[in-house]
């Protein structure tokens, strides 16, 4: 089941583009909250380490004074003494209250409560009456112990603190190895999204282009349908409208030419046998500038013949350029024929036609190939000076067959060279002509070698003349 095809092209990219940007999207989001999580428990660990590292340190620096001040009674025994021990005693109490918060992760409810019982012991003595030197021992004994007990406690405070730390670099490191994984997910997935909108978004314009290249090689039977989002399926619609009308006109072009043609034929005909009767003296002798009239007129009706068979052989063309009978043809067997052919016009001008080069077998239509080699040698004829010399060579070109036909005439331009192959187009007239040509020469002789899978070009002014070059496929060279 194919998806629909949204509105229009541009919501087709935003879209397009959406769907691409997911996954990176989404990836930042969890690269954002894994990093916020992490920030926050960061900010706890540290704050919670430092409130540990202050409060275990003073416990212990509060022990030192305690001890000072516990001593300085014993000597003195006055109510100075008492009262700024009773003050650090307070701050003592308060400090221990605090890492009594922190207790759950310290494991320090024990010493703690040891620290309070042991000092506060030591309070009670030095409230009583008739404190002597004699308790000292004993007063010092009882802070060494409460030393290692702090001591015990600062340390596993700092054990805490490094356990809080290693347990962050893990989540860290957890966090980027995740963070890792997605991008070696997602940065696939939008890559496939990426191509796919492409060939999503290229199918359309390959369509539009396909149906563009049919309409300018003249391929107007096959209906244009392009599958897209509306308005390019639209626009397909407008050109397979534009298809039709250039259908209808193609094909009122060829009515037109076929009826021009037969039209043109009847009184040519009636022409060209009044012109045989004054030539063959039916109607009685002619005198010498009469005879010489009469072959004029009898040339120009054949020259106007030819061109109306161009016209018909053009239009025969358009409807069916692959229809072939191919089959095995020795090329110098059909160049000899069309020699023959075009040997009384040749004559006329003193135009030597040269065949010359390998003895070829093509896989052709033979009366196509025949017009082919009779279209070229008539340019050929018709542009080369009087007195001159036209070649036809033939050679292999790997397993291509290369034709060409040559003259010494005024040849062509070029930049008009690859636009006379296009129907309608012609060269500056030869001189001495009194009769234009169609144009459709060259143009049928493209339609016919590209029908047999091969090519023609024109070499511009080569070396002195023109140059038409064809290229045929090739069977096998003929042994003699």
């Amino acid at each position: 089941m194919r998806l629909p095809y949204p509105v229009s092209l541009p919501k087709l990219l935003l879209l397009g583009f959406a769907l691409v940007a997911l996954p990176p999207v989404l990836a930042l989001l969890g690269a954002y909250f894994s990093l916020d999580q992490l920030s926050r428990r960061s900010e706890i660990a540290i704050t919670r380490a430092t409130a540990i590292t202050r409060d275990s340190r003073a416990l212990s620096e509060h022990l030192t004074a305690l001890e000072r001040l516990a001593r300085q009674q014993l000597v003195l025994a006055d109510e100075q003494g008492l009262a700024a021990y009773a003050r650090r005693r307070e701050t003592f109490i308060e400090t221990a209250d605090r890492l009594g918060l922190h207790a759950d992760i310290l494991d320090t409810n024990s010493g703690l409560d040891s620290l309070r019982a042991a000092e506060e012991a030591i309070w009670q003595n030095l409230q009583q009456p008739g404190l002597s030197q004699s308790q000292s021992p004993a007063l010092v004994e009882a802070f060494g112990a409460m030393s290692d007990t702090a001591s015990s406690i600062v340390s596993q405070a700092d054990a805490r603190i490094e356990a809080d730390i290693h347990a962050l670099q893990i989540e860290a490191a957890a966090a980027r190895r995740q963070l890792l994984q997605r991008l070696w997910v997602l940065i696939p997935i939008s890559l496939i999204l990426a191509l796919g909108l492409t060939a999503l978004i290229r199918r359309p314009f390959r369509q539009i282009e396909a149906a563009m290249r049919g309409l300018g090689e003249g391929r107007f039977d096959i209906p244009i349908r392009v599958a897209g989002p509306r308005d390019m399926a639209l626009l397909g619609q407008r050109l397979d409208w534009l298809r039709t009308r250039l259908q209808a006109l193609d094909a009122q072009k060829t009515r037109l030419l076929h009826h021009v043609s037969h039209e043109l034929k009847t009184p040519l005909t009636a022409l060209h046998e009044g012109t045989a009767l004054l030539l063959d003296k039916v109607t009685g002798p002619l005198n010498t500038e009469q005879q010489e009239v009469t072959q004029i007129l009898a040339s120009n009706c054949q020259r106007l013949r030819k061109l109306i068979e161009n016209l018909l052989d053009y239009s025969a063309l358009r409807f069916a350029p692959g229809d072939l009978r191919r089959e095995a043809v020795a090329l110098a067997s059909v160049i000899e024929q069309v020699v023959a052919d075009q040997k009384l016009a040749a004559a006329a001008r003193s135009i030597t036609i040269e065949a010359a080069g390998e003895s070829l077998c093509l896989h052709a239509d033979r009366d196509k190939l025949r017009v082919i080699l009779d279209n070229l040698l008539s340019n050929a004829l018709k542009y080369a000076p009087p007195h001159s010399r036209i070649l036809i060579n033939a050679r292999t070109e790997g397993r291509y067959a290369m034709i060409e036909v040559c003259d010494s005439g005024p040849g062509v331009s070029a930049e008009l060279a690859p636009a006379m192959l296009e129907a309608f187009v012609q060269g500056p007239p030869p001189e001495g002509s009194p009769v234009k040509g169609s144009g459709l020469g060259l143009s049928i002789v493209h339609e016919l070698v590209t029908a047999h899978g091969g090519d023609i070009s024109l070499q511009a002014n080569h070396p002195c003349g023109t140059c038409a070059c064809i290229r045929l496929p090739l069977t096998e060279p003929i042994t003699s």
